[in-house]
């Protein structure tokens, strides 16, 4: 199904641009799902496997210190129907790192490991009404005759596509040569926001990268960052400047003045890649990754 889907287009210390369209096909993203926690639109979740989907570590963590919460990803949402899958605290691992304490015994967190991976075992799927109450699986098969969309992102859940993961090492202060855009499910609509600037590696340990003048909402976070050939380099986290490294606010100082911010957790060997792999493994499951080759040194500040 080709949708058309409207642009935000935001540039560092410049005017909103005028807004764009552009023909997509939804199922170049059904790989990607909206995550909810207790009902309400929170986040995004990306397939890495068939049995495993990746999102942001801050989307879920209180659901595993002793909050009371309901992880769902919302497989396929239709004009009348929807269909989800719950997923138990037992399916979803956050690294130890992500949070630590400082020198003043403040807990805080790293955008570097901002990830979480939620274990997909769908042996059942809860069914219900858009405008409420619970449906049956013979009103949902109805349903998925008759809306082409819905059949779209259910199919997506069924028989995923599952996109390279783009991982990296190297010195500090890498430049992606790429733009990047972030796709979004909202209750059932495709939206994608492409950020047509340089994007900057801070760093193999940090394994953060960040965009200036790159505006994106919430709801975002967990969602994948895409390059234009379809791999993820990177996983929504953070918009804030305040999540930068010190040095990196000392020598560009442009990111910690930008009216919009983004940042995003990549794949690095030593880091994220590492937990995401050794947790896979402990099931008998690999990721599918290629080396990220399009980046280059920062030799100049970014204006």
């Amino acid at each position: 199904m080709k949708t058309r889907i409207t642009l935000l287009l935001m540039l560092l210390f410049t005017p909103l641009l005028a807004v764009q369209a552009r023909n997509v096909y939804e199922k170049d993203f059904v790989f990607q799902k909206q995550l909810l926690i207790n009902n309400k639109n929170t986040c995004q979740a990306f397939r890495i496997h068939r049995n495993w989907f990746v999102t942001a570590a801050h989307c879920v963590e209180s659901c595993l210190n002793g909050g009371a919460c309901r992880v769902q990803i919302l497989l396929a949402q239709g004009e009348e129907v929807k269909a989800s899958y719950d997923f138990h605290p037992r399916d979803i691992f956050i690294p130890q790192e992500y949070r630590y304490e400082d020198e003043h015994k403040q807990v805080r967190t790293r955008t570097a490991w901002d990830v979480a991976l939620l274990h997909y075992r769908p042996y059942a799927y809860t069914y219900e009404f858009v405008e409420g109450g619970f449906a049956t699986q013979g009103e949902f098969d109805q349903a998925l005759q008759k809306d082409p969309n819905l059949r779209v992102q259910f199919d997506g859940a069924q028989n995923p596509k599952i996109p390279v993961l783009y991982t990296y090492q190297g010195p500090n202060l890498m430049t992606l040569k790429n733009n990047i855009m972030v796709p979004r499910w909202n209750w059932g609509n495709m939206e994608y926001y492409p950020n047509p600037k340089m994007v900057l590696y801070f760093g193999q340990d940090s394994s953060v990268w960040g965009a200036d003048g790159f505006g994106v909402d919430h709801g975002n976070s967990g969602g994948a960052v895409v390059l234009d050939d379809g791999g993820i380099v990177g996983i929504a986290s953070a918009k804030h400047a305040n999540n930068l490294p010190g040095f990196v606010r000392e020598q560009f100082p442009a990111f910690g003045q930008a009216d919009e911010f983004f940042l995003f957790t990549g794949f690095a060997k030593g880091t994220t890649l590492k937990f995401i792999k050794q947790t896979l493994l402990k099931f008998g499951d690999r990721v599918q990754t290629k080396k990220l080759r399009r980046i280059a040194p920062t030799v100049e500040q970014q204006p």
